[in-house]
């Protein structure tokens, strides 16, 4: 977060003093004091939209640091609410596609505290209609499985297969 701050501020100091001398430059005549403020006002949205767009494309999350650190920017990479079903306990959280693992990220909780479900891709085995209507089993390799509760249940399989190189 620092770090973004921090090079959103140079590109942002970096504009706004290119923009004057060149604000300068081409309009003489005008004062120095309102192509300052133009520059730094031009230089302000383009620092933005030059950081917004440097975090969206920036490089992925290594899922093994992700187990060792527990604080990625999970906003970063698709996914969207779901539930994980824990016998008969609904753990509620965000079912998010990173770049070599699928990762459940759970809303935390006061009385309980649950950690992330990572699987990788190569680990999956198969994806189905789980036991209700809107909830997906995600089977490994290992024979291991998982329920979750989603939205738009059949989008879901169909991404995660993709994601997973399995058959239809």
């Amino acid at each position: 977060m620092v770090a973004r701050f921090l090079i959103f501020l140079l590109v942002w100091l970096l504009l706004t003093a290119f923009g004057t001398f060149m604000g300068y430059g081409l309009y003489p005549g005008t004062s120095i004091f309102t192509i300052g403020v133009i520059a730094c006002l031009i230089s302000w949205i383009a620092a933005i939209i030059f950081t917004v767009l440097r975090s969206v494309t920036k490089g992925e999350i290594d899922t093994q640091k992700l187990l060792q650190s527990g604080d990625p920017d999970y906003n970063a990479y698709p996914g969207d609410v779901a539930n994980r079903s824990l016998g008969s306990e609904d753990i509620g959280g965000k079912l998010h596609f990173f770049p070599e693992s699928l990762v459940f990220h759970p809303f935390p909780k006061d009385d309980a505290e649950y950690k992330d479900w990572i699987l990788d891709y190569k680990d999956i085995a198969d994806v189905t209609q789980g036991p209700a209507v809107n909830k997906i089993l995600i089977e490994s390799k290992d024979g291991t499985s998982e329920i979750f509760a989603v939205h738009n249940k059949d989008k879901w399989i169909k991404q995660i297969k993709a994601k997973a190189e399995i058959k239809t």
